[in-house]
């Protein structure tokens, strides 16, 4: 695996993931150390609990737990850095484009769904480069997807309990704490980046696990997935019916649970799918 090129852009973009992560959140953590405690206390189970139910899905399971790790630290760090780094530059340029009142209003909106989602299913693809048994389909592509979902939202969870804490004015950390923590967890973790990635990730399986399909066809499964991934993180970062979470989310959790029927279907065809291209190969 370490001699692929694709391991060594994992491994340095995880690398300076985390430096950026790290060097954004210590210092903070330093100043607010209440707040970064029940955050850690609050998200560490979550991550467990969400690491254990994906990985229950059949080919992660069946793949080393690895993978899985890598996929976790991917969206936690690699896509993380990215994503910061490039939501920092379109926001930047949007409000030099269409104004600071616009961009405060509609540049999440904008920026994050296509910032985020690239980065974020760009993990799929480098664990495909890696080894290309991983993503052998569409479940493949979801279980690995919502893993790095994951991972990223857990991080960005952490983040944001201390960008509360400082809006807020520093003064009531514990209570700032909580509040961000019930908004980002409670409210939110059943249909946020986990959601989304896990349907591009479903959708990029299809593109590169269904060979005996027809190659416009994966196409525009692959690219439709990831316009779909988009425009339900635009949906969730919308203005629109602001602090309505069920009214928002609930679409977002039913899509994903359809790609997740959809590809397991999908997956009790892949033998005679598999044969079928054998077949074809070989002719």
């Amino acid at each position: 695996m370490t001699g692929r090129p694709a391991f060594w852009v994992w491994a340095v973009g995880c690398a300076l993931g985390a430096y950026t992560t790290l060097i954004i959140i210590v210092p903070q953590a330093g100043v607010f150390s209440a707040g970064a405690l029940i955050g850690l206390v609050v998200l560490a189970p979550l991550l467990l609990v969400g690491f254990w139910l994906f990985h229950r899905i059949r080919p992660v399971r069946s793949n080393p737990a690895k993978y899985a790790l890598m996929a976790l630290a991917w969206g936690g760090f690699g896509a993380f850095g990215v994503a910061f780094a490039a939501n920092t530059a379109f926001l930047g340029l949007l409000r030099k484009t269409v104004g600071l009142e616009f961009t405060d209003r509609w540049g999440a909106t904008i920026a994050a769904p296509v910032d985020e989602e690239l980065a974020k299913v760009a993990g799929v693809a480098l664990l495909a480069l890696m080894a290309s048994h991983l993503i052998s389909g569409p479940l493949a592509g979801f279980g690995y997807g919502a893993l790095i979902g994951l991972g990223f939202q857990v991080v960005e969870n952490f983040l944001y309990v201390f960008n509360t804490i400082t809006a807020a004015g520093g003064v009531h950390e514990v209570s700032d704490t909580l509040s961000s923590l019930f908004v980002r967890v409670v409210l939110s973790t059943w249909w946020s980046h986990w959601a989304m990635t896990a349907v591009s990730g479903a959708a990029f399986g299809y593109l590169l696990g269904r060979t005996c399909r027809p190659m416009p066809r994966r196409a525009l499964v692959g690219a439709g997935g990831l316009v779909l991934a988009m425009l339900m993180h635009a949906w969730w970062d919308s203005p629109a019916l602001a602090g309505s979470f069920l009214i928002k989310g609930l679409p977002l959790l039913l899509v994903a649970l359809i790609v997740f029927v959809l590809a397991r279907h999908d997956e009790r065809h892949r033998v005679p799918c598999t044969a079928q291209a054998e077949v074809q190969e070989a002719a």
